[in-house]
């Protein structure tokens, strides 16, 4: 995505891009910035596992001259595309929206158990590096002190900041960028049974171009030679991704938990619940609904 991002920049196609970097004065948590340069871009490169809310900027600068790519979340350019269609000035503006693949944003409790963990106070952070430095990349946290302790991405990710994704994300029906012109998501290697390894190698990056302005870009940037890619079959990418297939094709079980705890539940539309249930089968969305339903009712009786 990077790579895109400086492409776009150096060949004028947009002016800057609105993206998300680690907060200067808070290192835990995110900041919007505008980057125009690909310095600029590379510093704020790197998966960061807390909140953003980058669609906070947009009528700021809905009156600038200037052309922005934008990069957000699944969920952020789902709604800039709505955004789009009560006001034009966002095409305009926005001519090339970015997303990637998201398994769901923790709290930033998520990123203080992660400190905690390395044997860090919170207030003792100076700076904090949820992945990096290779693919996967290491957790790495910097004291005020200047000490560095570190954890690996399959720990951080897979033990503790996993279990503080934000409920509303486990009720999403779009962890892939369905909405953006071009989607990323780490390629991972997988083992004999097919299940995605997290050890160190080189790093590499599944492409989705779902719009044809995507498909022009990628195939532009890959004849300019600032990208080089190969074929990926979609079976592939399943096998790199269970957690996303998992989320696409239980939803529906997950959804008719809630309503069966009587809780509301988010409306969807041309997502394809219905065709994604089917392919999961009748036992695990009856699991999916039931667990929903029996994990609903126990936080109703604990806030009670």
């Amino acid at each position: 995505m990077s790579q895109i991002l400086v492409w776009l920049l150096e060949t004028h196609q947009v002016d800057a891009v609105v993206q998300i970097a680690a907060h200067r004065d808070a290192p835990m948590a995110n900041q919007i910035v505008l980057s125009q340069t690909r310095a600029d871009v590379l510093q704020a490169a790197a998966s960061r596992y807390a909140p953003s809310s980058p669609l906070s900027v947009v009528s700021k600068l809905l009156d600038s001259d200037r052309r922005y790519a934008f990069v957000g979340k699944p969920c952020d350019v789902a709604g800039l595309r709505l955004w789009a269609e009560i006001d034009p000035r966002i095409t305009q503006k926005f001519p090339v929206m970015l997303s990637f693949f998201c398994a769901g944003v923790p709290s930033l409790k998520g990123a203080e158990a992660v400190a905690n963990h390395l044997g860090v106070a919170g207030s003792d952070v100076a700076r904090f590096k949820y992945r990096g430095g290779g693919w996967p990349g290491q957790t790495e946290v910097e004291t005020t002190q200047g000490q560095i302790h570190s954890m690996l991405y399959r720990e951080s990710w897979g033990d503790i900041l996993s279990s503080h994704v934000q409920h509303r994300c486990r009720l999403c029906a779009d962890g892939i960028g369905v909405a953006a012109d071009i989607a990323f998501a780490d390629a991972w290697e997988t083992d004999a049974q097919g299940y995605p390894q997290f050890e160190e190698q080189e790093g590499r990056s599944a492409i989705l171009a779902r719009t044809a302005l995507g498909a022009r870009l990628v195939d532009a940037a890959v004849a300019a030679g600032a990208l080089h890619t190969e074929p990926l079959p979609i079976e592939a990418l399943e096998a790199m991704q269970p957690g996303q297939v998992r989320r696409r094709t239980e939803l529906l079980g997950r959804l008719a938990g809630r309503i069966l705890a009587g809780a509301p539940i988010p409306k969807y539309r041309t997502l394809g619940i219905w065709a994604c249930a089917r392919q999961a089968g009748l036992t695990k969305t009856l699991r999916a609904m039931l667990g929903t339903a029996q994990r609903v009712l126990r936080q109703s009786r604990w806030q009670s």
